[in-house]
Formats: structure tokens, sequence, C-alpha cells
């Protein structure tokens, strides 16, 4: 840096200095002897500028603003500067260009956005009414446009803008759409389900919003309900990838759900719908179909693609990250294909840890999916999603990789014969398991999964609050669909063994009254005082969230479809969970998690033993005092949060798979 920019620098700071003491005076000079050495130096004159505005001279400040961008032509910050001096001098028209370029150039600059909605609306109140008109859908637009753009991030107020924009048109079907994402993000799912069913009304063939009620149905486990809506985004859309995929998963996910159904029957649900898609896609799989070009060189170095659509704050992506972090890259080459509408500020954090990112490319739909895997000369590609929101299983439909393989984000098969293999391990799915998968099963040594909490969010644990209440208080902070009959009745018969205890249900659909009413209706029909029930939305916050388990003293694992975030936040938290041993993968994720912290005998084979585990556990705060003492470090220190171990274990697990394809005659 020159003699000139460092003084210039030092001046700016000096006078930045001053101007947030309020001494103003100061602050002009120093910004003055800056123009001294260079007279159209960009910051130094837009510093000018917010001076004069802030003493009301909005003549002087426009020039100064005006000068500034002459040099500085992309600076969104000084065109939004330059709109609320117009605005303070009453000329919104001139003001409104000023913010629209503001936005233009940093379209995440959500004051341009408010700014000129107010401008719009203050230009609307002195013109004609044909023109007023036109300028209150230009407030509503940018208000809605700011909804958009919070929603991922500030949710509450996403709300609260969208409302102002509906405020200013009442049947206008997009703002009621956003505003029902909005809200079924926030879970209020019924509240959502009335917005969409609003905008459908006036705009009866937008298949996008039709496939967000099915979403919302779907999570209120409105099964039949959400299925018509999907369909019918179909019958609007056919090429609604969305809808197309989420109609696969309300009609399969909702099977993993039930009491009655049994695992044989899952891996047939599955099958059928693999070997259907299969079927219709045999003309494009025949005209895609080339040999691969991949060396089978057994020991080179691999190209690894992972997809999923929860490439986000999500847990998917808290347990990828710990082999995206710990891979060896002289024996893997990862790259990571995501949804562009399925991401947000953790997304980020992903892709600085490593590997090489495809967003925007695979939105153009299954066949662009392949053609990318293709051009990446991808060795293995890993469906992360089964058939969860945003899953690409239907691209894979079409073999596009030498071998392909499932992974962490869905517990059943993905009913795929071009799907080679899933990664498991021995205890979710032991010897035998085979008959309910169409893929071949790897089992890693040590567990299917690592956990790598966020030590910067984890609070300390907390002492059992069974020392306070002088009663136990259990939990479950599982999603509210994995909540059963057959799981609240269990815990109904824990409940009435020990009737001082209290149950505390914590899920982001519980922030729905019409979800919190009955299932407390479910347990009160079994005789539990809805008193002793105690139902809590969703915490946003990780912190925030992981403090909330210092409320409970025994966590209680859902039956048929076991908990795996929430699992290993109750023992990194300190929190003993209780688990039953079922008949499938999906049921034997606590006692794998479990066994691998050595707490085994917390998972039992048998519905009567888990009630009387429950029981027992609940009438000795001893040994409560003592795992909860413990059980953070032993987490710790446990395969399941050991990640270079997991590292190795899971690219031993991808060699194996790559040398039995090179082993196969070509």
């Amino acid at each position: 840096m020159s003699d000139a920019a460092q003084r210039i620098a030092a001046l700016i700071s000096e006078g930045v200095r001053c101007q947030q003491s309020e001494n103003f005076d100061g602050a002009e000079r120093a910004y003055r002897a800056v123009l001294q050495l260079d007279p159209t130096h960009p910051q130094a004159l837009a510093l000018l500028g917010m001076l004069a505005g802030m003493f009301g001279n909005f003549q002087v400040a426009i020039g100064l603003f005006q000068r500034a961008l002459e040099r500085d032509p992309n600076n969104a910050d000084i065109y939004h500067n330059l709109g609320e001096t117009y605005r303070h001098l009453e000329e919104p028209g001139k003001a409104i260009p000023c913010f629209a370029k503001a936005i233009e150039l940093r379209p995440e600059l959500y004051l341009a956005y408010r700014s000129a909605a107010d401008a719009a609306l203050a230009a609307a109140d002195k013109a004609p009414p044909l023109q007023a008109s036109e300028l209150k859908r230009l407030a509503l637009n940018y208000r809605r446009a700011l909804g958009s753009k919070l929603h991922k991030i500030r949710h509450a107020e996403a709300l609260g803008v969208l409302r102002e924009a509906l405020d200013l048109d009442p049947r206008d079907p997009e703002t009621l759409r956003q505003i029902g994402n909005c809200l079924n993000d926030h879970g209020l799912l019924s509240e959502a389900v009335e917005m969409f069913q609003r905008a459908i009304a006036l705009r009866p063939n937008d298949a996008t919003t039709y496939s967000n009620l099915g979403s919302a149905l779907y999570s209120l486990r409105r099964w039949d309900e959400a299925t018509a809506a999907f369909r019918r985004a179909l019958e609007i859309d056919p090429a609604h990838k969305i809808a197309r995929a989420n109609v696969v998963t309300c009609h399969l996910m909702h099977f993993l759900y039930e009491d009655d159904v049994t695992p044989e029957e899952v891996y047939a649900q599955h099958r059928h719908w693999g070997e259907t898609i299969t079927a219709e896609l045999a003309p494009a799989a025949a005209a895609e179909a080339r040999p691969f070009s991949n060396s089978r060189n057994p020991d080179r170095r691999l190209r690894i693609g992972f997809l999923s659509g929860d490439f986000r704050d999500h847990p998917v992506a808290q347990f990828f990250r710990p082999l995206l972090a710990e891979h060896d890259p002289s024996a893997l080459e990862i790259y990571c294909y995501a949804e562009s509408e399925r991401t947000d500020a953790y997304t980020p954090v992903l892709q600085q840890i490593g590997g090489i990112w495809r967003i925007e490319s695979i939105a153009a739909g299954d066949a662009a999916l392949r053609q990318q895997l293709r051009a990446d000369e991808i060795d293995i590609a890993i469906d992360l999603s089964g058939q969860t929101g945003g899953t690409r299983l239907s691209a894979l439909a079409i073999r596009a990789t030498p071998v392909t393989a499932s992974w962490l984000g869905y517990p059943a098969t993905t009913g795929l014969p071009t799907i080679d293999w899933r990664i498991t391990d021995a205890l979710a799915d032991p010897p035998g398991y085979e008959r309910y998968y169409t893929e071949k099963l790897m089992r890693i040594p040590d567990g299917f999964l690592c956990y790598q909490p966020r030590v910067d969010e984890l609070p300390p644990v907390a002492p059992p609050p069974a020392l306070q209440r002088r009663a136990i208080t259990f939990g479950s902070f599982n999603n509210a669909m994995k909540l059963t009959p057959a799981t609240i009745e269990c815990w109904s018969q824990i409940l009435k063994a020990v009737p001082t205890a209290r149950l505390v249900l914590k899920a982001g659909f519980l922030a729905d009254p019409q979800m919190r009413t009955p299932l407390a209706q479910q347990f009160t029909a079994r005789g539990i005082d809805a008193q002793r029930i105690d139902l809590r939305a969703h915490v946003a916050e990780s912190a925030a969230h992981l403090a909330t388990y210092g409320d409970i003293d025994i966590a209680l694992d859902p039956l048929m479809y076991n908990g795996t975030t929430t699992t290993c936040e109750a023992l990194v938290m300190g929190v003993p969970v209780i688990s039953w041993i079922g008949d499938r993968h999906a049921a034997r994720v606590g006692f794998d998690l479990l066994t691998r912290v050595g707490l085994g005998e917390l998972a039992v084979p048998d519905l009567g033993a888990y009630v009387a585990l429950a029981v027992e556990l609940a009438n000795d705060l001893p040994r409560l005092q003592r795992i909860r003492g413990e059980l953070r470090q032993r987490m710790l220190a446990s395969p399941i949060c050991d990640r270079k171990r997991f590292a190795r274990q899971f690219e031993a697990a991808l060699r194996q798979m790559w040398h039995q394809w090179c082993a196969e005659t070509p």
C-alpha cells in the first residue's frame, strides 16, 4: 500500500470514529482531508453525503452521492442512501429507481426492499387512481420479495413482512402461497393448509401451490389428501419435479410411520416403485446407455459423488460433515450435488470444508444430472436422501456411474435395481436383513454414521431435573410423525407406572394447535392427565434447543421409527435414552447408538421390558446421576464421534465396492 493510500485509510478510520462519537466536525475534516488527496474518493464522498443528510442538507447530499457513484457505479449502499435522501425530499419517484438499482446490485440488501415498498406507497398517496394502483402493486411486490429473501434465515420477520404485503391485496395468490410456505416451515401446518387453499381458490391451475399444499397435508399425516394434492399438481404440470417426487415420497414414507406395516411390506412397496420407474424409463435408459470410460485401476484415487436435497441445516448434513472434513484427499475426490432451492446459510459452511460443489447445474432435471455425473467422471454415486424431500433417486434410476449406493438419509431400501449398495452396519441391519433390500449391504464395522456436535453450541450438562422437581421427567424431541398409537400406548403405560412423572414432547409440528390437541387427547384417552403432558414447539437456535435436554431425566425412543439426531443429542447432553429393538433398520438405530456408547442394556427387544426398564431407571436416581455425569465424555470418546476412524472405515467400504466393479468383466 502506498503512503497516500495508507494516509487515506487512516483518515477514513479517524472520520468514522469521530462520527460514531458524534464529533461531526472532526468527521467532516477527516473526510475532506481525504478529498484533498483524492478528489473523487467514493467512500469519502459518500460519508460526507451521509453527514449532509443527517443535518438536512439533502441537495448537498444528493450531489455528493452522485459524485461518489461516478467513481463507484456498482455500490449498492450509495444507491440506497441516495434513494433515502430523495425520500426525505418527498420525491419517491426518484427514490424508487435508486432502491431498485441497489437491489439489482446486491439482492441481499434487505433494507432496500422495505425502502422501495415504502417509497412506492408514498408515491401512491399522491398519484391518480390508476397510477396509484400500479404503485401499490409495486409495493406489494417488494414486500413479497423481501419476505421471500428472509424466509430461510428469519422466519418470524418474513411472516410479518408477507402479512404486510397481503394487507395491500388480500386476494393475491402468490403472497398467500408464500405465507403458506412460511407457516409450513414454522410448523403451523393447519394455517398453512388454509393459506394454500385460499391461493388455489384464486389461482386454481397453480401446480406449485398444490404441491406445497400436499407437503403440509403430508406433515399432518393426512396421507390421502396429500397424495391427491400432489397428483393434482402433476395433472396441471406433468413435468413438476417436486410434485412427482413427493407423490412417491408420500406413498412410500407413510409405510415407515405405521405400527401395523411389516418390513416385508415396506420392501414390497419400494421394490414395486423401483420396478415401475425402471420400466417407465427403459427407452431413455436405452438411449443413454454407453460404456463407462472410468479407469478400472482398483487402487487409484476415486471420484465420489454425493447427491442430496439436504445439504443445509439438516441432520443429513450434520452427519455428512465429519466425512467431508476427514476424508483422505489422496484417496477420494468428493463432489456434492445439491438442490439449489434447498440450500441455506449452512450450505456455504459445508462448501468451505471441502469438496467440489454442483448446485445450479442439476436444476434442469434428471437427464441433466446424469449428464453432469458422467462429465465429472464420478466413480461411485451415493444418494443421501432416499424417498425424502429433494430426492434425486429418479435420476439414478438410469445408471450414470459405474457404482451406486445409498446411505444415511433413509431407513429403507430404495427399491431401485440400479442402486448397487446400501451402506449400513451389522447392528442396524444384522445378517439376514438382505431380504429387505434390493441393494447389497455394505456394513461399516463401527457404525454407519458419525456424529459431530457443534462444540461451540454445546451447553454444559445440567443436573437431573428430578433433583429439584422430586419427580421424573421423561421426554422425546422426535418428529411428531413418529408418535404412532403403539408408541403413545407404551409411553402411557410408563406414566401410569410412575404416577408422579410427566412427559415433555418437543417437535416442530407442535407449534400448531391442531397438532397439539389431538396428540394430547391420545394420552387422555388412555387415562393420562393432560397436565402431565408438556407439548413444546421446536427451538430453532441450536444451543437453546440442546439446553432443553436439561429439562428431562430420561429420553424415550419412538418404537417403529427411532430417533437418530435426537438420540445423539440426548446422549451428548447426558440424558440416557430407552429404546426398543425392533425388526427393521428404522427400529434398531437406537439399539445401534446405545451399544456404540456402551449403554446397550438400555435397548430391549420386548415392549414389556421397555416399560419395566423406564420404571426401573425412574426409581434409581443415583444411577441416573451417575449416567448423566459420565455420558457426555463416553459419547465423545465413542466410535459415534470418532471422525477419523469413521472416515477410514467408510473409505475402505468404498474401496471394496470399487474393487468388485473393477473385477467384473467389462
